[in-house]
This record gives structure tokens, sequence and C-alpha cells, in this order.
């Protein structure tokens, strides 16, 4: 393996590595606006330069390859590269790059939404000088928007053309371009189409200093005023990983988070603004329950003693009349709790259920591979893995439609209730509705319990490639809801089940970890931030479990 020296360190690194990344790796802050890990190099913002002794002039890191050398060719007879990003004369040439960008730069930090992790901002700080020497009038452009979701700040620009590279090599849809040439040069979209694609909010996330801008976070608050939460998105099975920044209890904006494993550096659109679908429903606020008049709201207290008179009859729990249905937007700890209920109440395998059944549609994959699933459901496969049941379900699959008593978890926002389901709840005695709001099988309930959004709730989900993943709370839920993994222990309970007592969501992890096939070793340590792929064979085409 190659091996370095830079400002005194000695690195071994890979064949092939590029000096840049090598030194941001080690925690050497050389400053860059052009350079993206997962984009083709640019290298046209030049602030990345440093000295390698034996090559003439600066060199921009971004554009160094490491390779091993032959032993009479290595510096000092042991290194295949000596670099130095901190000598004088790189610390000038940044200042002297600075003052270019800066020329026609609005400083108009206090009203940018970049303010507070602007590149522009802090490396101004740290390499550049305190007064421009540019005395004639500034170049003035119009901001302008690019597309429903992207504006663009043109006099803030620095030309990187990272957001121009993202269209063409991770969208695979040139859609930016840099319009006229030279002083003038400006980014614009292409043909004068807007900006389009379901990726397109990735472009002001990758744009180092607040030229494109968020419509969604546009003028919002300011970045220190959010407190980051890392979970991940809820709007399909792929599981993208983000990062939520909340203030006062509200979503203020959702980012991709990197994840190599699953969605690189990137998410798209809908998940992105998909926190707004919540924003649009009433919530519920405390159990209600049908009259002769509409639901009736009533306590806690109330709904238990009411599902423990008509759940219990007076000859007892008959399991066979007992169904439960799960939720694909529900969290594995969630969907275990009902797995559980049917191990300690022997209720028949054939009354397990879970709703809504798998979206069909063809995954929109882009150049990069980035893709988007047609199943908007963030939890299938842990939920089939929880519950042991098909993806499917029909009036026959619970008992031929005989049962009279289901218990429903709910967790989405888009649970469209189809002729199956219409007919599987209406033919029942009595259904006790787990949801968020008075959805459409809510409405059809006797008894309705408010429940928590994905966003509100912790615990671990399994996407569409068998990969465990931990999400987080990032918002307190409404006064007079409960967490859903405590109302179904407290559902059990009413009901008689013995052995479900968990205090916490992680002793519910880590018994799925010991009693789930294929789920060994799948502790919340061990999913940690970035998740962990369960072993999977491919079986006529079917994913089974290991």
């Amino acid at each position: 393996m190659p091996l370095i020296k830079l400002n005194d360190k000695e690195i071994e690194v890979e064949n092939g590595a590029r000096l840049l990344q090598v030194a941001l790796d080690e925690g050497f802050d050389i400053p860059h606006y052009c350079y993206h890990p997962s984009l083709s190099i640019a290298g046209n913002c030049r602030m990345c330069c440093v000295e390698v002794e034996g090559m003439p002039g600066l060199q921009i890191s971004c554009n160094v390859t490491i390779n091993e050398l032959p032993e009479e060719r290595k510096v000092d007879g042991s290194y295949d590269m000596v670099v130095n990003s901190e000598s004088e004369e790189v610390k000038d040439a940044r200042s002297r790059v600075l003052e270019l960008l800066l020329l026609n730069h609005p400083l108009d930090c206090p009203v940018c939404d970049q303010a507070g992790e602007c590149y522009l901002q802090d490396y101004s700080y740290l390499h550049g000088n305190a007064h421009s020497r540019f005395k004639e009038e500034k170049r003035v452009n119009p901001k302008k928007r690019l597309g429903d979701e992207i504006w663009i700040y043109p006099n803030r620009c620095v030309l990187c053309s990272r957001c121009i590279r993202f269209c063409d090599e991770i969208v695979g849809d040139p859609q930016l371009i840099v319009r006229n040439r030279g002083y003038s040069s400006i980014i614009d979209v292409r043909d004068g189409q807007p900006i389009d694609n379901k990726l397109s909010g990735n472009t002001a996330d990758i744009c180092p200093v607040g030229s494109l801008v968020s419509n969604d976070f546009l003028h919002k608050t300011r970045v220190w005023n959010l407190k980051e939460h890392d979970t991940v998105c809820m709007d399909c099975s792929v599981g993208c990983n983000v990062e939520i920044g909340v203030s006062n209890n509200e979503i203020q904006r959702i980012k991709p988070r990197y994840n190599k494993d699953v969605n690189d550096y990137w998410m798209c659109d809908d998940g992105r603004l998909g926190y707004h679908a919540a924003e649009k429903v009433e919530r519920l606020q405390s159990p209600l329950l049908k009259g002769e008049n509409g639901f009736d709201p009533i306590s806690w207290t109330e709904a238990f003693e009411v599902i423990r008179e008509n759940v219990i009859s007076k000859e007892g729990f008959n399991a066979s009349e007992f169904a439960l249905i799960g939720s694909p937007y529900c969290t594995n700890e969630e969907n275990y709790l009902l797995r559980k209920i049917v191990e300690s109440m022997s209720v028949p395998a054939s009354n397990i259920g879970l709703y809504p059944a798998e979206m069909e549609g063809d995954p929109i994959i882009f150049k990069s591979g980035f893709r988007i699933s047609p199943d908007k459901t963030p939890n299938r496969t842990g939920a089939i893995d929880m519950l042991r049941v098909d993806n499917t379900m029909t009036p026959g699959d619970l008992s031929n439609g005989r049962v009279s008593i289901i218990y429903m978890l709910q967790g989405g926002l888009y649970d469209v209730m189809n002729e199956s389901m219409l007919e599987i709840l209406n033919n029942a005695d009595f259904v006790i509705v787990q949801s968020t709001y008075l959805s459409d099988a809510a409405k059809l309930a006797d008894l309705v319990l408010p429940g928590t959004m994905h966003y509100e709730k912790s615990g671990t989900m399994t996407n569409d490639r068998r990969r465990v993943q931990k999400i987080n709370q990032a918002v307190v839920p409404p006064v007079g809801t409960r967490e859903d993994w405590k109302v179904i222990l407290e559902f059990a309970n009413s009901i008689g089940c013995e052995g479900i007592e968990f205090e916490n969501v992680d002793e519910i992890t880590t018994e799925i970890a010991s009693s789930i096939p294929g789920y060994e070793g799948c502790s919340t340590e061990a999913v940690g931030s970035a998740g962990i792929n369960l072993d999977f064979e491919e079986e006529e085409n079917k994913k089974v479990l290991a």
C-alpha cells in the first residue's frame, strides 16, 4: 500500500485513492467547494490546493491520485507522496481564490438560509481576507425559481457545478446547465424547462454556498435553532436514512443522511416533503367509542374497560373468533407485540392479517442506481417477519370471514379502504382500530385508540432489501395519545395475555433478536445508526429467512 506523509503525519492509503478524500478522512480540514465524493471530479473551485513535493506549483488535491511508486522514486526512500496543506504559499493561494469567489457575492448572510452551515461563510472566516479590494460595481442577477422545490440566488453562486453534475450523473437527466461564458456565467435550467425530477431537492443539499435553496425550507427558521434527529424515511420501503430538523416540536425540514448501503447521500422529494401529509390530518387525542350519534370521546381507562367487556365474554376469550391485523407502517416491535398476543391467547394462524397489501408498480431507478419503491409502506418486510404472515389478505384469510372481534393496527396516512377490508370489518361484531386520525377503517370501528405517527416513535424497521434500521422519535406526539407499543401492551394486559411485559422499546428489540429467526444479533447496539443486513437466501425467486 502507498505510504504518504501529509503535514508530517504518515498515512497508509489504498492504491488509487484521491488525496483530498484521504486528507478529509484523516481529519485534515482542506477547504473545497466543487468536490463531492459521489460526483465526478470537476476541479474548478481551486480551493483544495496543496503542495506536493516533486510536483510543479500547487496541485488541486481532489484531482491528485495516490499510487505506489517504484522503490527508486520514493521520496526520502520511504514515501510515495509528501504533501503540505498548510504552507504559507497554500494559505496565500486559498485567500486569493476566496477573494475572487466573493467578488460579486452579496454578503447577505443575515437573510441567507445557508447561514450557519455555509462553506463560503466558514472558509471566509478561516482562510479569507477581512476586506475586499474590489471597488467596481458588483454583478447582480435576480433570484429565480428553477422548479417547484428549488430557487437559485445567482449572486451567491461560485459555479462549483455540483448541481449540474448531480442532475447528469445521479439523476441521468441534465436539466441544469451553465449559461453564458466567463464573467456572465450563470446556472440555469436547460431549454427553459423547470427542474422537475424527483430528486431535485438534493441540489439544494449539495450546494455549498446557499445559491440553490429549498422552497420548503425557505426563510422558515435559522439552522442553529434546529435540533437534528437521525431516523429513517417513512415514505417507501427503501428506508432512506434521513436527518430531521425540528424546532418548537415541529418538523422544519428533512434532509438525507449518508448511508452507502441504502441511499448514499440522496433522498427523493416525496420523502423529503412527506411530513406535510401528517400536518393535514386532524389528530385523535382521546379514544373514541361509537354511539348512536357517532363517536364519543372517552378516557383511556374507559377504553380498556370497553375492550375487556367486548373481547372477553361471559364464557371467556374465544380465540377462534378473534383476529389481529398488523401494519407495514408500524415498527418491528409493534408488530412483534401483536404476535406475542397471538401466541399467548392461542389465536389461530388464519386469524392474523397484514394490511394494506403491497402496493404494485415498477420502481423508479435513476442513473446512479438510487431507487424509489412503488410500495409506500416503510416496514412491510419487518411486519411479515414479525407476524409470520403472507403479504396479502382477503376476507377468506380471516377464518373465512367468521371472526367477530378484530383488533386492527394502523399507522400510515394512505390507508385507502378496499372492498376486501370493508367486508372484513363490516362482518365483525366489534372492531378496534388503533390509528392516528379518523381513517376510513377507523370510521368503521366501534372503538378507536389514538396512536402515534412515524416520526413520533422509536423502534426498528426492516427495509425491502432486508436491512434492519433504527428509527428515532423526532417530535413529541399530541397530548392524549400514547405510543403505539404501549397501547398494544395495555391492550394485551386488558384481555389477560400472560408473559408480555416490557419497560421500553429496546427490551422488545432485544427479545426479537433472540426469538425471530434471522434476526439473531439485531440488538439496538448492533443496528446502530447505519443498520444491519439480515442474511437471506433466494429460493425460487422468493426471499426467505436463512
